[in-house]
């Protein structure tokens, strides 16, 4: 009885880490995996869920037999480097931070590969029973360090949350996209975007591409994403689409009819950028006067906390460059026709007065007024 057990509490503890990693990991890896399917070492789905089976019973089974042999010196050991797998799991998947799941792991190669060492000394049975499991932890160790150096992670979590929680809605089975909660009355912008604008232009475009989306994306590897994990990875029509409902729900959340003052952090950052706010405005006016055909002109954040305005073609996003977008000024006709017809420099011009300048600063990753200087 003795010797089952010694064989059974380590198979049945490891086969517990596993499927709790297993259950922390499930959504996180859906998320990623298109991401991954770039890597050409990425195996099918399946085959993560039979191998972790498989080799956290050849775990159990090679402590199993040192502990029946009544050897527990290499224990604590065990059960140190079961602790760093949960906790890569935890920090990885859970915390969704590339980061901390690239450190975890290297600590575990490093554990793993000491128990080989010193177990083999004991039992080479028992030290080979581990070596799967030491080849799988750096094949991990390969994903992990993919995902940390490919996906972007420098969008602000006041972005990532403004969308999560308004572009979509999420069930354990299928990703229904919905349309994004206007913050303020269809008449509220009067008279720069009449309601007869908001109505076509939110409630007739914006619904034709969140309808595409949610038809397009149906069985594909994106499906269940969060909307810009799928605007940065995906292409042709499926991006057209996702794009589009990205861009416009950043359009239209950063609109109010009580546009205030420009917060002391944000002004202060645009006069360190572009000298003052008079000439950023003159800038931003400029390029969305001056953009030929359909487009957005963009305030973004590079990943040094500058400040900078670029123009986009058509859907295109700067998420997908790793660029953190804090104003977007839509400059489609849709946008504007019904109250300007073809006079976009009147729209730009009277656009400034409905900006919501706080939603633009909330969006900023870093703390403005300490970003780096040229």
């Amino acid at each position: 009885m003795r010797k089952f057990l010694a064989y059974a509490i380590p198979i049945i503890l490891s086969l517990a880490v596993g499927m709790i990693g297993s259950t922390i990991q499930t959504s996180a890896l859906a998320e990623w995996y298109p991401t991954l399917l770039k890597s050409p070492l990425t195996p099918p789905a399946i085959v993560f869920p039979i191998a972790w089976t498989i080799l956290y019973i050849l775990m159990g089974v090679s402590i199993g037999i040192l502990v029946a042999r009544g050897d527990m010196s290499v224990v604590r050991l065990w059960l140190l480097q079961l602790l760093v797998n949960f906790l890569w799991s935890v920090g990885f998947f859970a915390l969704r931070s590339p980061l901390a799941g690239l450190i975890t792991i290297l600590i575990l190669d490093v554990l793993v590969f000491a128990y080989i060492v010193y177990t083999y000394s004991i039992s080479k049975g028992a030290a080979w029973l581990f070596v799967p499991y030491m080849i799988w932890i750096l094949f991990a160790s390969y994903l992990t360090g993919y995902i940390y150096l490919n996906n972007d992670t420098n969008i602000n979590s006041a972005t990532a949350a403004t969308i999560s929680k308004q572009t979509y809605s999420m069930t354990t089975k299928t990703t229904t996209y919905t349309m994004p909660p206007l913050p303020y009355n269809s008449d509220a912008l009067e008279p720069v975007m009449s309601k007869e604008t908001i109505d076509y232009h939110y409630g007739k475009h914006l619904k034709g591409y969140v309808d595409n989306l949610n038809r397009l994306i149906a069985g594909t590897p994106y499906e269940g994403l969060r909307l810009e994990e799928v605007v940065k990875q995906s292409d042709g029509a499926l991006f057209n689409n996702a794009a589009q409902v990205l861009n416009h729900t950043l359009f239209f959340d950063a609109l109010t009819a009580d546009s205030g003052d420009i917060p002391s952090e944000l002004k202060s950052a645009i006069e360190r950028d572009f000298g003052s706010l008079e000439q950023f405005k003159s800038e931003f006016t400029a390029a969305a006067t001056s953009l030929f055909g359909s487009g957005w002109v963009w305030l973004i954040e590079d990943k040094d906390g500058k400040l900078k305005i670029i123009s986009t073609s058509n859907a295109d996003c700067p998420m997908r460059k790793g660029l953190n977008p804090l104003l977007v000024l839509d400059v489609w006709e849709h946008a504007y026709y019904i109250d300007y017809r073809n006079r976009r420099g009147d729209f730009v011009k009277d656009w400034w007065s409905i900006v919501d300048w706080d939603k633009v600063a909330n969006r900023a990753t870093k703390d403005l007024r300490d970003a780096r200087q040229d």
